[in-house]
């Protein structure tokens, strides 16, 4: 409630300043209108999460994690495996219901006022944090604006398009389907190692294509049971990687690029499966892809670097 009033007290304030500074002076009965940006905070967020620099952190969280597990630092892989659900469960208020996204809002922080000069508003907040607003307040929705400045692609309008005609998921409902939300892969790890990889990859698609039909909706959000997430998979494929499985790691690998095929991640991971295996060319492949896709992904370099591959070759 706090917030909600001094959002308030902000908002009366700026109205406050342009009646006082406009001319000439109003006459009784006049109303002056004060115009406030709002935008989708879900939109702005999955935008966000979609992006390249929010994936290279993730790549570099996942750098850590393997680097703390090859030297032995388990309080550091405690730590970074106790984040991973808190950022997932962050990720889920922000994309799927009301969440603030003000941390992101934060990093746009110099091109917001560009935003606001062209849409003629004087201020930009979430349209979930309208309380109130009286007939001199004129609400102006700059969500494709916002997001234009993290993904300005067609496809990032048509997701806009498609997020604002549904309604945000109550919290209860969000809450309430993560805590029943079981890990993909406490399903499918023991189908691999009683059948095999391929009755495992079986089972994945089986489910997956289950909770895509009941949702129709992107795969991160289509499950109510499973965590189909890309870490997910990511993840399994590394554990059998680091047992010495490096054939079911790349099954797993490849699994994970064909369900998220414009993740950078996805081929980075592939391509240390295929290093693993002495498949350099294949290795060479999926790490030029990963930097395609993201050209900041240093560790892609370092390991092209490693197989003789200068990163120059990768642009």
């Amino acid at each position: 409630m706090r917030n909600h009033r001094l959002l308030l007290l902000t908002i009366a304030g700026a109205a406050a300043a342009i009646l006082a500074s406009s001319s000439p002076a109003q006459e009784p009965g006049e109303t002056s209108t004060l115009r406030v940006g709002t935008f989708d905070s879900r939109a702005v967020a999955i935008a966000f999460y979609r992006s390249p620099p929010f994936q290279e952190r993730v790549a570099g969280l996942l750098t850590e994690s393997r680097a703390a597990r090859e030297s032995g630092d388990a309080w550091r892989v405690m730590q970074i495996e106790k984040y991973k659900p808190a950022m997932s469960h962050r990720m889920h208020q922000q994309g799927f219901s009301t969440g603030s996204v003000r941390e992101i809002m934060q990093e746009l922080d110099t091109e917001l006022q560009r935003v606001a000069e062209d849409a003629g508003v004087s201020v930009i907040i979430s349209r979930w944090e309208v309380a109130f607003s009286n007939p001199a307040v004129e609400l102006i929705d700059v969500t494709p604006q916002v997001v234009a400045l993290i993904d300005s692609s067609e496809e990032a309008l048509a997701m806009i398009r498609d997020i604002q005609e549904s309604e945000p998921v109550p919290w209860e409902q969000l809450l309430a389907h993560e805590e029943d939300r079981r890990p993909i892969v406490d399903e499918i790890r023991p189908v691999i190692d009683e059948q095999g990889v391929e009755a495992g990859i079986g089972r994945y698609l089986e489910l997956r294509d289950a909770a895509c039909e009941h949702h129709r909706a992107q795969l991160e959000a289509a499950a109510e049971e499973y965590d189909f997430s890309e870490a997910q998979l990511n993840e399994l494929g590394y554990y059998y990687l680091s047992a010495g499985e490096t054939e079911i790691a790349i099954e797993i690998f490849k699994l994970n690029v064909e369900a998220y095929p414009k993740a950078f991640n996805t081929y980075d991971s592939l391509g240390e499966g295929y290093m693993e295996a002495g498949q350099t060319d294949l290795a060479v492949e999926n790490y030029m892809r990963s930097l395609e896709l993201n050209p900041e992904n240093d560790n892609a370099r370092q390991m092209l670097e490693r197989m003789g591959v200068e990163h120059e070759d990768a642009g």
